[in-house]
């Protein structure tokens, strides 16, 4: 194997994580917009700010926050894994990466591993990305968009549960280092 690390794709967000985020970037508009619908005099001693606040730094948070789900990386290689997830940039040696235990698994049937508290990170209908602790305890690094092909893999400093598009052919990488 050369010393160049693969890429490989994680499953693409469900529909229901974009009319979600939708839903959350259009929704303090359409609320002003109905309260100004309803009774215009509220907003006359407004500060401008306050509306441009409104209208645009929170709907430009979200928007950015989803563009950078949308091209998510995570790269294998000699020196390790390394995902890049929006706001996450994250490392793991490959010495740090228990191999032997690493499996493709369907949280449907491993309650355990399955996403619980979210510590730090998104969490929303079809996706869960970040930090989180799992139901058994412990805390893990997710990035999950499917949970019937899970990549499960333990690591020093707790697991790391990824969607992949091709599970198999990461685990066979993974293995084969």
């Amino acid at each position: 194997m050369n010393d160049k690390p693969r890429s490989f794709e994680f499953s693409p967000v469900g529909a229901a994580a974009k009319w979600f985020f939708a839903v959350l970037t259009l929704l303090p508009i359409l609320v002003v917009g109905v309260i100004w619908w309803g009774n215009p005099d509220e907003f006359t001693g407004m500060p401008l700010w306050l509306l441009g606040l409104l209208f645009g730094i929170g709907p430009a948070v979200l928007i950015a926050a989803a563009m950078g789900v949308r091209n998510p990386q995570a790269k294998l290689g000699k020196d390790g894994l390394s995902i890049k997830v929006s706001f996450i940039d994250k490392h793991w040696a490959l010495n740090s990466i228990d191999r032997a235990n690493a499996a493709l698994v369907n949280l449907e049937s491993r309650q355990e591993l399955r996403p619980k508290w979210k510590l730090w990170g998104a969490a929303m209908p079809g996706l869960s990305s970040g930090l989180f602790k799992l139901y058994d305890g412990r805390k893990a690094h997710v990035y999950i968009t499917d949970r019937s092909k899970v990549v499960y893999l333990p690591t020093q400093s707790g697991p790391v549960l990824l969607s992949l598009e091709r599970p198999r052919e990461f685990l066979d990488t993974l293995q084969a280092l």
